[in-house]
This record gives structure tokens, sequence and C-alpha cells, in this order.
């Protein structure tokens, strides 16, 4: 790429230009103080100063003029890489200033086009631009109005909110990948919430922070080795509160394996939910599998009706009802 360099200065640049080409001093380029891009991870500088250091900058930074300097919108690493390799000028596309709001809207969409930030400084600056609109427009926008104004998918803000929210030693957790969010959010949507909701007495006896810090601790001792084993617990929750209700009493039979999941150090979800409600979770799913396949050969048996497909799915219909009747037979008599 062959770019002219042109003498202007920062405080000259006329402001109804949306975008213009120019070779710029790197001593005049300063990074962004709001990039919610925090981390950079120095294996992927190193990988990136190398090909600069061979190709040189393929892409043009973004910044804006601002106290006769220009700000970067995009293209951190580029900067620093070329920064440190003691290069003097830099590609960059100068678009007009603007307020941090929009500057923080414009990274969000440049970086969801390309890969994704880390999820800690993302949330961050989800939680900066939610702060922003909320200045300025008098009222706290929602994760929806959120997932619009940024790109990000309406789950994926609001797990990033729920990040920061967590303590600065569990983010931290995420940000090395000792722990990843994905555990903290399933323990909060299959623990927390569903004793909340399901068994508040023990919500309430144990407190949510040392119900999380019990399963986040399990997590660290590799006692509980992946997130899916979380959503085991919501069955053994809402069985509980069902068994429950069905006996008209607050207490569960399966109360006792929940306070020994949060009690315990060593006992373990797939060890709860084999001894407690694996076989009525499966039940539960039989009834509905049976449920939706009754409602598919009826309406292949009215779809197909007067054609030679027709008998096709009445043969299929007849042969499962064989089977499943000889499988009943046969438990009849061993029972």
């Amino acid at each position: 790429m062959s770019v002219t360099p042109e003498p202007e200065r920062p405080e000259s640049q006329p402001q109804n230009v949306v975008a213009n080409l120019r070779e710029l001093q790197v001593s005049e380029v300063v990074p962004n103080a709001q990039n919610p891009r925090l981390d950079f991870p120095q294996d992927e500088l190193d990988r990136l100063a190398d090909s600069i250091d061979l190709e040189g900058v393929l892409v043009p930074i973004v910044v804006y003029p601002k106290d006769r300097k220009f700000v970067l919108v995009d293209g951190e690493r580029r900067y620093r890489c070329a920064r440190d390799l003691g290069h003097v000028t830099i590609p960059a596309l100068i678009t007009t200033e603007r307020s941090e709001r929009q500057v923080l809207q414009q990274m969000f969409n440049i970086h969801q086009i390309r890969e994704a930030w880390r999820e800690i400084p993302t949330g961050r600056a989800l939680e900066r631009l939610a702060s922003y609109i909320e200045e300025q427009d008098g009222r706290e926008p929602n994760d929806r109005e959120l997932s619009d104004l940024t790109g990000v998918s309406l789950e994926q803000v609001r797990r990033l909110r729920y990040a920061i929210t967590l303590p600065d030693e569990w983010q931290g957790y995420i940000r090395d990948g000792t722990v990843p969010l994905n555990f903290f959010w399933e323990l909060k949507r299959n623990v927390i919430d569903a004793l909340r909701a399901n068994r508040p007495n023990i919500y309430a006896h144990y407190g949510e922070d040392a119900i999380k810090h019990a399963f986040v601790q399990k997590r660290l001792d590799q006692v509980i080795t992946d997130t899916v084993s979380l959503r085991k617990m919501a069955p053994i929750i809402r069985f509980a509160a069902q068994d429950a209700e069905a006996n008209g009493t607050e207490e569960s039979k399966l109360d006792d394996s929940i306070r020994d999941l949060i009690e315990q150090p060593d006992a373990t979800i797939d060890e709860a939910y084999e001894d407690t409600v694996q076989m009525m979770v499966e039940v539960d799913k039989l009834g509905r599998r049976t449920s939706s396949m009754v409602a598919v050969f009826a309406r292949l048996l009215t779809s197909t009706a007067g054609t030679p497909d027709n008998a096709e799915v009445r043969r299929i219909g007849h042969d499962l009802i064989k089977q499943i009747g000889a499988l009943i037979g046969v438990s009849e008599q061993q029972g």
C-alpha cells in the first residue's frame, strides 16, 4: 500500500471528513484509554510483530483527532507492534472526533466482525456503554438494547454483564482460564436460580454466597471437572420441589442430597444425580418423546391419506406397537 504523507496537524482536520487515509507519525498516535480490549497476550503480539516486521502494517489503524494527537479507535495491537519495532510512520484512517459513547459503539462493531474480545474486558465495556446511555438519555438500557447497539448476542450480553458482578478473585479465574465463565453462568442458572425458585428454604439457610463458594471450590479441587454436570443440579432441585408438593410437606427426601452437595467438599453432582433422579429424568424424557412421536404419526397419516405412502406409515406404526407390546409383555412376566 502506498500512502502519501500529508503535513496537516490534528487541529486542522476538517470536522466534516468521514475518513481520510494518511501516513501518521507513530509518535502522534495515542492508545484509547477506553479500549475494551484490555488484554493483549504476548504470544499474539509476538506473532503479529513477526508479520509486521516482514510485511509492514498492511491494514490501516483507525484514529480520530484530539488535543493535537490521534486517538486509536481500532488497531492497538498493530500500533504497539509498529512502535516496538521502531517504525516511524503507520497507515491510518482518520475519522472525525466523536463522543466516548460513539467511539465505544464503533469499537464493538469493528471487533465483532473479527475475533471476539476477552470476556471480562468486554463485560466492563458493556457496563461503560450502559453508563454513557444512562447519563445522556436519563435511563438505563436493557440487555436487548445493548445487544442491538454492539452486535453481541443477547445471551452473551447477559453472561458478560453477570461476569463483572462476580468477586474480583473469580473474575481473575475467568481471565486466566482457571475457571471458565460458562461455569459461573451455569452455576447461576442451574443451582442459584433453581434453589431460589424451587427450594427457597435451602437457599435462605445457606445464602447465595456460601452456595456459590462451595461449588466454585469443588471446581478448583477438580471434584467438578466440567461445566455440563452443573445442569444435572436443576432436575434434582426440580424433582425435590415436586416431591415435597406431592407429599404436602416442606421437606423432600432429595433435600439431603442437595445439602450434601453444598456441605461436603467431595460430594459429586454426577453421583447425586445417578442416585436420585436419573431414572425419573429418563422416564420424563420418554414421555415427551412418546407424545412427539404420536403427533408425528398423526400428521403423517393425515398428509399421506390416499397415497401409497400411507400404507408404509401404517406398517411402521404397527411394527412399533408389536415391538413395544413384546417388551411390555416380557417385563410383566419377569415382574
